[in-house]
């Protein structure tokens, strides 16, 4: 399984599952804000992830969006 962009961080490894994946399905990967914390540039035009946390009551709490502003700010 791989990502988007030709980084040696998108390839998750090789997994398999009991039944065929489609378009539309979710798959989560637990614990992977090791590369999402060290992913530093907008490689191929790959926009950064946001990052959030689960909370332990179920929510989804957003804590950081990236966005056009930071990809030029990167450029000067």
């Amino acid at each position: 399984m791989g990502g988007i962009s030709c980084l040696s961080g998108d390839v998750m490894g090789d997994w398999t599952f009991g039944q065929e994946l489609k378009p539309g399905d979710r798959i989560i990967f637990l614990d992977m804000i090791h590369y999402t914390m060290v992913k530093t540039t907008t490689f191929n035009g790959v926009q950064h992830p946001s990052i959030g946390i689960w909370t332990k009551d179920g929510k989804f709490r957003l804590l950081k969006e990236f966005g056009y502003n930071d990809y030029k700010n990167r450029l000067s």
